[in-house]
Protein backbone atom coordinates (compact mmCIF):
# COMPACT_ATOMS: atom_id res chain seq x y z
CA UNK A 1 0.00 0.00 0.00
CA UNK A 2 3.11 2.29 0.55
CA UNK A 3 5.67 3.40 -1.95
CA UNK A 4 8.91 5.05 -2.02
CA UNK A 5 8.34 7.90 -4.34
CA UNK A 6 11.16 9.78 -5.79
CA UNK A 7 10.89 13.48 -6.00
CA UNK A 8 13.57 14.02 -8.75
CA UNK A 9 12.59 11.57 -11.19
CA UNK A 10 15.17 7.91 -10.70
CA UNK A 11 18.16 8.71 -12.88
CA UNK A 12 20.34 6.16 -11.46
CA UNK A 13 22.08 5.16 -7.75
CA UNK A 14 22.67 8.30 -7.30
CA UNK A 15 19.06 9.32 -7.05
CA UNK A 16 18.39 6.89 -4.36
CA UNK A 17 18.83 9.21 -1.46
CA UNK A 18 16.23 8.85 1.83
CA UNK A 19 15.79 13.12 1.15
CA UNK A 20 14.97 12.46 -2.48
CA UNK A 21 11.96 10.42 -0.99
CA UNK A 22 8.79 10.39 -0.06
CA UNK A 23 6.59 7.51 1.59
CA UNK A 24 3.16 7.23 0.07
CA UNK A 25 0.21 5.67 -0.88
CA UNK A 26 0.31 4.13 -3.89
CA UNK A 27 -2.28 6.12 -5.65
CA UNK A 28 -1.14 9.38 -4.50
CA UNK A 29 2.12 7.99 -5.57
CA UNK A 30 1.09 7.94 -9.03
CA UNK A 31 -0.54 11.45 -8.79
CA UNK A 32 2.73 12.70 -7.84
CA UNK A 33 4.71 11.61 -10.24
CA UNK A 34 1.77 12.63 -13.20
CA UNK A 35 2.33 16.07 -11.50
CA UNK A 36 -0.84 16.54 -10.18
CA UNK A 37 0.34 16.80 -6.22
CA UNK A 38 2.95 18.32 -5.23
CA UNK A 39 4.22 20.10 -1.96
CA UNK A 40 4.60 23.68 -1.54
CA UNK A 41 7.63 25.46 0.21
CA UNK A 42 5.71 25.60 3.28
CA UNK A 43 5.29 21.51 3.26
CA UNK A 44 1.34 21.17 2.80
CA UNK A 45 -0.15 19.08 0.20
CA UNK A 46 -1.26 20.78 -2.64
CA UNK A 47 -3.43 19.21 -5.45
CA UNK A 48 -4.77 19.90 -8.87
CA UNK A 49 -7.73 22.16 -8.88
CA UNK A 50 -9.83 19.92 -10.32
CA UNK A 51 -8.59 17.39 -8.16
CA UNK A 52 -10.09 19.34 -4.88
CA UNK A 53 -13.35 18.34 -5.07
CA UNK A 54 -12.59 14.66 -5.85
CA UNK A 55 -11.87 12.09 -3.00
CA UNK A 56 -8.38 13.05 -2.98
CA UNK A 57 -9.91 16.90 -1.58
CA UNK A 58 -9.16 16.15 1.88
CA UNK A 59 -5.52 16.00 1.30
CA UNK A 60 -5.20 19.89 0.03
CA UNK A 61 -3.28 22.13 2.13
CA UNK A 62 -2.43 19.61 4.64
CA UNK A 63 1.12 19.83 6.29
CA UNK A 64 3.27 16.67 5.43
CA UNK A 65 4.40 14.80 8.02
CA UNK A 66 8.40 15.13 8.10
CA UNK A 67 10.95 13.61 10.09
CA UNK A 68 12.58 15.25 13.32
CA UNK A 69 16.08 14.41 11.65
CA UNK A 70 16.51 17.49 9.18
CA UNK A 71 18.65 15.00 7.02
CA UNK A 72 15.63 12.86 6.43
CA UNK A 73 13.97 15.35 5.44
CA UNK A 74 12.50 16.09 1.53
CA UNK A 75 14.80 18.08 -0.40
CA UNK A 76 13.81 21.61 -0.69
CA UNK A 77 15.73 21.81 -4.14
CA UNK A 78 14.01 18.90 -5.16
CA UNK A 79 10.17 19.62 -4.28
CA UNK A 80 10.87 23.21 -5.83
CA UNK A 81 11.90 21.44 -9.20
CA UNK A 82 8.53 19.27 -8.88
CA UNK A 83 6.34 22.03 -8.01
CA UNK A 84 7.80 24.06 -11.19
CA UNK A 85 6.81 21.03 -13.32
CA UNK A 86 3.17 21.47 -12.39
CA UNK A 87 1.92 23.38 -15.01
CA UNK A 88 -1.01 24.17 -12.84
CA UNK A 89 0.92 25.23 -9.32
CA UNK A 90 1.32 28.76 -9.20
CA UNK A 91 3.49 30.37 -5.87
Amino acid sequence: MLEAAHIDRYFGTHTNRVANGLLLRSDIHALFDLGLITVSSHLTVQLAPWLRDSEYGNFHDKPLTVPLHPAYRPDSDALRRHRKGCEWYHQ
